[in-house]
């Protein structure tokens, strides 16, 4: 008989075990939603472009860890598996900022666009065969 009570005891845990869970997600997923509106909303603000990036990126790097952590299960893990996984994260921020200033064109001639390039090379010389 004790053995039955303690049975359901065990099973009773173990259904408010999963329902914590399941509100830890659902509660997630609001916090998710929500980050992203936050992200729509900083595109259209009047701030600096700089600014908005910072504000997206740090939104996304939330969102990011988030999902890792419970989406994954990483939570559940050992902390070092948790840090690998995010690590990648950390290697992209980098160098994705430096992606961004190597390919941004303010300091382009924009005279010799322009006017083009080739309008100050020398005129190339053409060969015409003569029969």
């Amino acid at each position: 008989m004790a053995h039955a009570a303690h049975a359901s005891h065990d099973h009773a845990d173990h259904l408010a075990d999963e329902n914590n869970k399941f509100y830890t997600f659902v509660n997630l997923a609001l916090f998710m939603a929500v980050v992203t509106g936050l992200e729509l909303v900083a595109v259209y603000l009047p701030f600096h472009l700089a600014l908005i990036w910072t504000i997206i990126v740090f939104l996304s790097v939330i969102k990011f860890a988030g999902v890792c952590t419970w989406f994954m299960h990483l939570i559940y893990d050992k902390a070092l598996l948790t840090v690998l996984f995010l690590s990648g994260i950390i290697i992209a921020i980098p160098t994705s900022i430096a992606l961004l200033y190597l390919f941004e064109n303010s300091d382009v001639d924009a005279k010799k666009i322009k006017h083009g390039v080739a309008a100050h090379a020398p005129a190339a010389e053409t060969h015409q065969s003569h029969p």
